[in-house]
């Protein structure tokens, strides 16, 4: 079977969805596609495919319609596909490069600010969640200081890596106000979450129920087949493979199935030992823990560099910033193998890096 192979990957900076910043710039997706390929010296027509988990803020025009959306003119002149999130569009991307080693795709995700759809709508899906956290840190028995100290750890991690420069050579943006990542101001007398603001949300007291404030920030990738990768004249950075898809009660999307990771990670004749890093979503504090009672890994190999308590929720882009931010630690590490989990109502699922 054709594999796929990663070509490049970068993101923007990660900025709170604060209403004081400035709007999302219009292009911001352009231009980090553009930044990845004037590094890898790639040219747009050696591009076919583009594979996007929200079409707005594209320069380009673009309408939904009964037959999905419709470009005018399409971004970069490629057959664009719209998914519904980033974990979807690197599936589809690495399922299609499977099946046609000719492709050369771009998956891109953005998230610009939080659109809810009705306050009633966000309510109602914010309690929902809420009420699945709680029923997540009763089941594996999480106490209320282990959901602090994996909050503060998480922020501090990600602060860290930020001081030291260890995301710059992943945050590819020109754009102005996206060239650093800028982290959740402190709030007086949170503790749960190390000092985030959490907005709304804040005023629940129980630590559980605390989830990431929002965020803004766009991530891409380009894939290939091996084969393609040579014809190009580029050097893998890395191997990449779709999990398998557990079914299953995931409480919201914030709770591992039990056994999940075997399965998932069976088709890519990997168990959860052999990984060096494992991402995994933390919307809310429980779901980490979670991973990492449920599967015995280390927590210093869960979320390494920080995650959604540190950079903000991201829903449409967050497992591609994830991605990314994986390839770059394990590259800086030397690490060979790392999975990273996208969990849905009813389904988990995931992608595997291997680096030579």
């Amino acid at each position: 079977m054709t594999s796929a192979v990663l070509l490049d990957a970068g993101r923007s900076a990660i900025v709170p969805d604060d209403p004081g910043l400035p709007e999302t710039p219009v292009g911001l997706t352009e231009d980090l596609i553009r930044a990845m390929l004037s590094r890898t010296r790639l040219r747009p027509a050696e591009l076919t495919d583009l594979f996007l988990a929200d079409p707005r803020c594209l320069s380009t025009g673009c309408s939904a319609g009964e037959a999905g959306w419709v470009f005018e003119p399409p971004p970069f002149g490629l057959s664009t596909t719209v998914c519904a999130s980033s974990s979807t569009a690197v599936q589809q991307a690495i399922r299609t490069i499977e099946r046609q080693p000719e492709v050369v795709a771009v998956v891109a995700a953005i998230d610009f600010g939080a659109v809810p759809a009705g306050p009633g709508e966000s309510a109602a899906e914010l309690l929902r969640h809420q009420r699945a956290a709680r029923m997540v840190a009763a089941r594996w028995d999480v106490a209320p200081d282990e959901l602090g100290r994996w909050a503060r750890w998480s922020a501090k991690r990600a602060a860290e890596c930020s001081a030291a420069g260890d995301f710059a050579a992943e945050i590819l943006c020109t754009s102005r106000g996206y060239l650093a990542d800028r982290f959740p101001d402190p709030a007086p007398g949170d503790a749960f979450s190390g000092g985030s603001g959490r907005g709304a949300a804040a005023v629940l007291d129980d630590g559980p129920a605390v989830p990431a404030c929002p965020s803004r920030g766009a991530s891409a990738m380009i894939l290939a087949s091996e084969a393609n990768a040579v014809e190009l004249g580029l050097r893998p950075r890395a191997w990449l493979r779709a999990t398998g898809t557990v079914r299953g009660h995931t409480c919201c999307g914030v709770a591992p199935p039990a056994g999940a990771v075997d399965e998932l990670l069976a088709p890519c004749g990997l168990d959860v030992h052999e990984l060096d890093q494992l991402e995994v979503p933390e919307k809310f504090a429980v779901t980490p823990i979670a991973w990492i009672k449920e599967t015995g890994i280390s927590p210093y190999l869960v979320n390494p560099r920080g995650g959604e308590l540190a950079f903000g929720h991201l829903p449409r882009s967050g497992h591609l910033r994830s991605l990314v931010t994986m390839l770059n630690s394990l590259e800086a590490t030397g690490g060979r193998a790392g999975a990273v989990v996208a969990a849905e109502r009813d389904a988990t699922t995931g992608v595997v890096v291997l680096r030579d």
